[in-house]
């Protein structure tokens, strides 16, 4: 055989690859296009819960399963682990405390030791995850006054344990405030 008829035999023994492996992956994407998942959260009891969802995620941009997975939390957690998952979250990607000035500082010629960045993005993720959960779980209907529910879900005629919210969790560090002209200090 001769070159030319081997280098034009390549090319299209490679162009017939290529086109099955086109025409493969345009039948997956229009099987991918087609295809709905499936909703594994149980049905909701009426279109207005759906309504009122649907506006809590248009407004906080996040839903409440990307929450959860940011705050690495199950859907039956309670809000104190969900509060403890977002100040250990929070804390580590905040920036480290200053150092205390000591006798053993840097030389000026000396490049002082790098200490880990911390991400503002991350912490606002953080932050809009419990702002989210906390707007869900606000959305949630509570049993009536002195009707207390047991694990079950029946309800007793027993006094109402009282519990306490946690407080606020602190803004995201350059979204608030200072209350002295809007800057921030230095």
């Amino acid at each position: 055989m001769s070159l030319p008829r081997i280098v034009s035999d390549m090319v299209v023994t490679g162009i017939r690859i290529l086109g099955r492996a086109s025409a493969a992956a345009g039948q997956q994407a229009m099987a991918n296009l087609k295809h709905k998942p499936e909703n594994n959260d149980a049905p909701r009891a009426s279109s207005s819960s759906s309504k009122s969802e649907h506006a809590i995620t248009s407004q906080l941009q996040m839903t409440i399963d990307e929450a959860r997975m940011i705050l690495n939390v199950k859907k039956d957690d309670p809000m104190e682990i969900i509060q403890r998952q977002y100040d250990a979250i929070f804390t580590a990607n905040g920036p480290p405390p200053e150092p205390a000035p000591s006798a053993n500082s840097p030389q000026p010629g000396k490049r002082p030791s790098r200490a880990p960045a911390h991400s503002h993005y991350l912490q606002s993720k953080v932050y809009r995850a419990l702002e989210r959960i906390r707007a869900e779980r606000a959305e949630e209907p509570t049993p009536p006054a002195g009707e207390v529910r047991d694990a079950a879900g029946q309800g007793t005629d027993a006094a109402p344990t009282v519990t306490t919210a946690a407080p606020p969790p602190p803004p995201p560090p350059g979204t608030g405030s200072t209350g002295q002209g809007g800057g921030t200090s230095s």
